[in-house]
């Protein structure tokens, strides 16, 4: 990996196949002290590895390709983008390793050097998965092209169902308490990095038209959690307008088990991405039981097909606006859906599956 964190996905499914298999987890930029931390907390069972190379890239992959090399392990899995794509290239020519990639955003949502990086390398993998129909359809043409005789499958990203409804909800209340957020407030809320492909200027925009439109503004609140390179103009969009000053709240960073507090805080979850590979914490929201109203996009429609959803183009502020509206008043969710999607997307049916596709490398 680039870099460990608690809420990192390849981490936590890390964890859960370690259970069965030895895992070493190699991390680019972390130093041991740091990423070791991080990994016993949510990998207990996973060996750390620290390449150092914030300090010195250059050094930090020398020591990554060193350690692919020489390392006994007979599979690789790869994830993001640099890490990935250096290990992938430098493993090429040897015949005892197998490397098993897997694709997690629309590559729509990356800059050209990361689809080049990306794209140049994947063709050294021996089996790709993507993280829904819709990542494999996001891939460009000419990446595709460089990968039609490469074997892969679609593993959905799932997740912890059991750690999201059991969770201890103490801190998230005390957080909201520390907010001076009261109880009988109406929350919307949303979850991720702080980034455009997010389109939280778009969310910011449409809930200020809300609650112009709205008797008593004062009951709604809007909750962004998370943190990111747009965090700066998300503020300064928030302390441009009295009522989105007065109106939302920007929780920061928080660890996984405060996350799922918040959701259950909730009333109706926004997900308003251009574009996204899967959505974890969408699906978090639908575990939970949440009223949700996200963009109209191919991976929702793909994920989300049996449920009536309140949709919305997400380039459009007067439909996100309106389909807010339209939340605070309707039912709530059906219960068969929310649990057939607790179900199936459940993070240890897609530990299983790459089980599988590891044991066929090992037979």
């Amino acid at each position: 990996m680039n870099k460990v964190s608690d809420t990192s996905i390849p981490l936590e499914m890390a964890n859960l196949i370690s259970q069965k298999e030895h895992v070493i987890v190699i991390s680019l930029y972390d130093s041991y002290e740091a990423g070791l931390k991080v990994v016993s907390k949510v990998s207990p069972n996973c060996e750390f590895i620290a390449c150092n190379g914030r300090k010195n890239k250059l050094t930090g992959l020398y020591k990554l390709s060193k350690l692919l090399k020489n390392n006994e392990e007979c599979i690789i899995h790869t994830h993001q983008t640099l890490s990935g794509a250096w290990a992938r290239y430098t493993t090429r020519n040897i015949k005892s390793k197998n490397v098993v990639h897997t694709i997690h955003a629309n590559h729509n949502s990356f800059n050209k050097i990361q689809n080049l990086i990306i794209g140049c390398t994947l063709k050294y993998a021996d089996f790709i998965v993507a993280n829904s129909n819709t990542t494999w359809k996001g891939l460009k043409k000419w990446q595709r092209n460089l990968i039609k005789d490469v074997p892969g499958a679609t593993i959905y990203n799932g997740v912890n169902v059991e750690r999201i409804l059991n969770v201890n909800q103490y801190t998230a209340d005390k957080l909201l308490e520390k907010k001076r957020i009261k109880k009988d407030e109406f929350l919307f809320g949303t979850v991720g990095r702080f980034v455009k492909v997010k389109n939280y200027i778009g969310i910011l925009k449409s809930f200020e038209k809300f609650l112009l439109e709205v008797n008593n503004p004062k009951k709604y609140r809007l909750l962004l959690i998370g943190s990111g390179p747009e965090e700066e103009n998300i503020k300064e969009l928030i302390n441009s307008s009295s009522l989105l000053k007065e109106q939302v709240t920007c929780i920061g960073l928080v660890d996984k088990d405060t996350v799922y507090g918040l959701l259950h805080k909730l009333d109706v979850f926004i997900m308003a991405s251009f574009y996204e590979g899967f959505c974890n914490a969408l699906m978090e929201a639908k575990v939970v039981g949440l009223k949700t109203i996200v963009s109209d996009i191919d991976i929702f429609n793909e994920l989300f097909e049996k449920e009536k959803s309140l949709n919305f183009n997400p380039n459009n502020i007067d439909e996100i606006k309106d389909c807010m509206i339209k939340a605070v008043d309707s039912e709530k969710v059906d219960k068969e859906i929310v649990d057939e999607l607790r179900n199936k997307f459940d993070i240890s049916t897609s530990a299983n599956k790459y089980l599988d596709v590891y044991q066929k490398f090992k037979n």
